[in-house]
C-alpha cells in the first residue's frame, strides 16, 4: 500500500512538474502582454489565445486602466472595417481597441460591453468611449443566430468561451461566474499551459492543411478580397442566407433593438461615452434586402431617442455603397476599409479626445455631417 501511495505521489508530482514547466515555456513563446493597451483583438491568431472571443474574454483585463479607451465592439465588417493600427496613430487622446467579433449579434455585443465592464475599476469605466458598429444582420435573436449543432442552442461563442475552462458554470437561468473577475489574470495563468497545448495543436493542423491544400485557411487573403467580384448568383446565395440568418419572415428583432437601446443608455447613464455606427453594404444588398428599411427606421428612432445626450453621437457611413468596394454582401475591401478607418478617426478627435461635451451631437446621415457638429464645440 505504501508502495502504491509513493508511486501515485511521484506520478501527480512529475504531472505538476510537467505543468509548470509547459506554462513557464508559454510566457518565453508568448510574453504576457502589458497592461495599458491598446489592444487589437483582431490578431488573435498570433496571439496564445488564437481566436477573438478567447482572447475577449481571456485578455480583457489590460482594458483596466485610468486612460482614456476608444473600444470598438461589433461584428465581423466592424473588425475589418475599422482598422485599429490605422486608427490609433490619428488619435493620441485615447489607446484605441478593437474588440468585435464575427458573428455577434446584438446580445453578442452587449455581452462584449458588460465583460469589459465588470474587468475594470469605476475610474477606469468612466474613460470609455465606446463605437458600436451596427447593420441588420446583427438584429437576429440569439436562438436562431446560434443554433449550431455543436452548442447548445442561443449560445454565443462568448458563452463558449466562458465555459471551456472552467470561469463560468453553466444554469438555467444561463453563466454564473465561478472566478471572480479581479482574479481573471489569475485563472489565465492557471491554464496557460492548456492553452500553449492548444496552439501547438492548432498550428499542426494548419501545417498539415498548408502541405495538403497550399493554403493556411479557408479564409481568403487581403488581395483575394481586393480582387473579389459577386456574380449574380453569388448575390442570390448571400440574399437566401440572410433571409435564414435572420429567421426568414421574422424580420428585424424588436428584442435585440431593444436589448441595444438599453445597453447605450446603461453607458450614457454612467457618464461613458457612445458612438453609434450605421455601417454600409453595398447598394445591391441594401436595395434588395426585405430587412433594410424597417432597420433604418428602428435605427433612426433609437438615435433621436438619445440625440439630445452630449454623451452620445450616432453617424452613417451610407454614401460609402459602391458595389465593387466590397468583397461579398457585407464586408468592405482593404481600401474602403482605410476610408471607414480615416473617417471615425476623424470623429473621435473631435467627440472622445475633448475633456468634457456640453451640447448634443448627432448626425443625420453623412459622417462628415457629423464632424461638422462635433468641431463647433
Amino acid at each position: 500500500m505504501r508502495y502504491i501511495l509513493r508511486q501515485t505521489a511521484l506520478t501527480f508530482a512529475s504531472f505538476a512538474f510537467l505543468y509548470v514547466l509547459i506554462g513557464g515555456l508559454s510566457y518565453l513563446v508568448f510574453p504576457d502582454p502589458s497592461h495599458g493597451g491598446p489592444r487589437d483583438f483582431q490578431v488573435a491568431e498570433r496571439t496564445l489565445f488564437m481566436t477573438v472571443p478567447k482572447y475577449v474574454f481571456l485578455g480583457r483585463s489590460v482594458l483596466d486602466t485610468p486612460d482614456s479607451k476608444v473600444l470598438i465592439v461589433g461584428a465581423s465588417n466592424t473588425a475589418v472595417g475599422f482598422i485599429q493600427k490605422l486608427i490609433q496613430p490619428k488619435l493620441a487622446c485615447a489607446k484605441v481597441s478593437n474588440l468585435a467579433m464575427g458573428g455577434a449579434n446584438i446580445s453578442e455585443v452587449a455581452q462584449v460591453i458588460d465583460l469589459v465592464r465588470e474587468t475594470q475599476s469605476r475610474p477606469s469605466a468612466a474613460h470609455n468611449t465606446f463605437v458600436i458598429g451596427v447593420w441588420y444582420g446583427m438584429f437576429a435573436d440569439s436562438d436562431i443566430r446560434f443554433a449550431d449543432p455543436d452548442r447548445n442552442r442561443g449560445e454565443s461563442d462568448l458563452d463558449i468561451e466562458k465555459y471551456r475552462y472552467g470561469f463560468y458554470r453553466r444554469t438555467a437561468n444561463g453563466p454564473v461566474a465561478v472566478l471572480p473577475s479581479k482574479w481573471l489574470d489569475a485563472g489565465v495563468m492557471a491554464i496557460r499551459p492548456l492553452l500553449l497545448v492548444e496552439k501547438a495543436a492548432r498550428e499542426a493542423r494548419t501545417g498539415v492543411n498548408l502541405l495538403l491544400t497550399g493554403r493556411r485557411s479557408a479564409q481568403r487573403t487581403e488581395v483575394e478580397r481586393e480582387a473579389a467580384v459577386m456574380s449574380e448568383q453569388d448575390k442570390k446565395k448571400a440574399l437566401e442566407y440572410w433571409q435564414e440568418s435572420m429567421g426568414f419572415k421574422s424580420g428585424i428583432s424588436e428584442t435585440q433593438f431593444n436589448l441595444l437601446r438599453s445597453t447605450v443608455a446603461s453607458l450614457l447613464d454612467s457618464g461613458e461615452r457612445v458612438v453609434l455606427v450605421d455601417l454600409p453594404i453595398p447598394s445591391w444588398h441594401r436595395d434588395a434586402s426585405p430587412y433594410q428599411l424597417g432597420y433604418e427606421q428602428k435605427l433612426q428612432e433609437l438615435s433621436g431617442q438619445f440625440k439630445e445626450r452630449s454623451n452620445f453621437i450616432s453617424i452613417s457611413m451610407g454614401d460609402l455603397d459602391g458595389n465593387l468596394d466590397y468583397s461579398d454582401e457585407v464586408h468592405a475591401k482593404r481600401h474602403l476599409a482605410n476610408i471607414w478607418s480615416e473617417r471615425l478617426a476623424g470623429i473621435l478627435s473631435s467627440f472622445a479626445c475633448q475633456e468634457k461635451t456640453n451640447k448634443p451631437k448627432v448626425s443625420s446621415r453623412a459622417p462628415e455631417q457629423a464632424t461638422a457638429a462635433s468641431s463647433d464645440h
